[in-house]
């Protein structure tokens, strides 16, 4: 995530420091990873809301979505993902519509135009819903897939 190590950040309204990234839940690592793609989001619709090119904005979006969002995204697929479990071929598509918004909101920050700004923010709020929803299905999927290993360690005799 984008938590240095030992600053804190919140996730459902518990304190976690940078350093214990390790000791978090999927899930929480989702609601850190949509706080912050949001956090950048909102950065380049305001400028974009003002009539003022984000570029800068748009830049840290980018970077962050390059070097965290789409790089989880490949190691989920790779770690997370078993290769004959259809019910994870959703997620898969997900991550290439994800790879596709991100490589279109490039482009349009790459134009620099009056008009591609509101093409900017259409995108940019496409992905935020589109990362919002498809990090929610990956919490379902993951946290039922789960629930089979974690019943049965918990009936095993001791």
């Amino acid at each position: 995530m984008d938590v240095a190590a030992g600053q804190e950040t919140t996730v459902g309204g518990q304190a976690h420091r940078g350093d214990s990234r390790a000791s978090l839940t999927l899930a929480q690592e989702h609601l850190l990873l949509m706080g912050q793609v949001s956090r950048r989001a909102r950065a380049v619709l305001a400028e974009a809301a003002g009539g003022r090119w984000p570029g800068r904005e748009a830049r840290a979006l980018l970077d962050y979505l390059h070097a965290v969002v789409l790089r989880q995204a490949s190691d989920e697929e790779r770690l997370l993902f078993p290769a004959a479990a259809p019910e994870f071929a959703r997620l898969t598509r997900d991550h290439a519509r994800l790879n596709a918004v991100v490589e279109a909101l490039a482009q349009a920050s790459a134009e620099k135009d009056a008009l591609s700004l509101p093409r900017l923010a259409v995108l940019t709020r496409d992905l935020l819903a589109m990362l919002e929803r498809h990090l929610h299905a990956e919490d379902e999927l993951m946290a039922a897939a789960m629930a089979p290993a974690a019943g049965a360690l918990a009936h095993r005799p001791s």
